[in-house]
């Protein structure tokens, strides 16, 4: 068995939104095109496959294929007013995974860094995977009835935060018990967030979600435009930019860079 893991970078979809959603400058984060081009950012919406000794694992699920044909009522009114979407055909998760010919059937667990809608919208697509997880803090403080309709039907278990070698707080779990991948407790913009830490043969990457939106938001330390707890947001991000300068981070990679593009580490 080998000694480390694989990580399959998917652009499962892509977003436009004001700039101001990605790194905080506004008291209020307005519609879409409110403002001028210049303050539009187009980013994808990222998944992630890992191949693990013991079973695929999938983080996140980007959007699902409801979006090309009936948007509004998948998204609801008050988020349709804020993105704009886009999921081209064989770019959803499932069709991702079929040409790699994988089926939902293959994935043994699929987590969620959070409970935002680009994050688990296209859950279902993945209805047969063996097991879901997200934080037991996320599932405690975080999901509400609006959500319920990208998850209803899927059996969750709320991990409970461990003591772990890695992140603000070192809470989070070691997957598998192997030291490969780590669920890792980095807090501010959701209640229970995470990251995911992988072990690959060149060295650790680092799955950063939306602790910052751009390499840019741990390099000059900027705060996603929402965030719960500002305070615990800066620590997230003091420690990705801390991980991503360490001599074995081979990457930290944020879901919505549009400067990451899909590749395998």
């Amino acid at each position: 068995m080998r000694s480390y893991a694989k990580v399959h970078v998917l652009h499962a979809g892509e977003l436009t939104y004001d700039q101001s959603l990605a790194f905080k400058e506004l008291d209020v984060i307005p519609p879409v095109h409110h403002r001028s081009k210049e303050f539009q950012q187009k980013v994808p919406v990222s998944s992630y496959l890992i191949e693990h000794p013991q079973g695929n694992i999938v983080v996140d699920t980007g959007w699902h294929e409801d979006i090309r044909t009936n948007p509004k009522k998948h998204l609801g009114e008050e988020i349709y007013q804020f993105i704009e979407y886009k999921l081209p055909e064989g770019h959803s998760v499932k069709e991702q995974l079929a040409a790699k010919n994988l089926s939902p059937e293959d994935i043994h667990t699929v987590v969620i860094t959070h409970l935002d809608v680009d994050h688990i919208s296209g859950l279902k697509l993945l209805s047969k995977a063996e097991r879901f997880l997200v934080s037991e803090p996320e599932w405690e403080n975080h999901r509400d009835e609006s959500k319920e309709k990208w998850y209803k039907g899927i059996d969750f278990e709320p991990v409970k935060l461990e003591k772990i070698p890695f992140g603000p707080h070192q809470l989070g779990k070691d997957l598998f018990g192997d030291s490969l991948v780590y669920l890792v407790f980095t807090p501010g913009h959701t209640a229970g967030h995470i990251s995911v830490l992988v072990r690959v043969e060149a060295g650790w990457v680092l799955l950063v979600s939306d602790v910052g939106y751009a390499e840019k938001s741990w390099k000059e330390q900027i705060l996603p435009g929402i965030t719960v707890d500002d305070e615990l947001a800066f620590q997230s991000l003091q420690w990705v930019k801390e991980f991503s300068e360490l001599e074995d981070c081979v990457v930290a990679i944020a879901n919505h860079d549009p400067n990451i593009q899909p590749t395998v580490y």
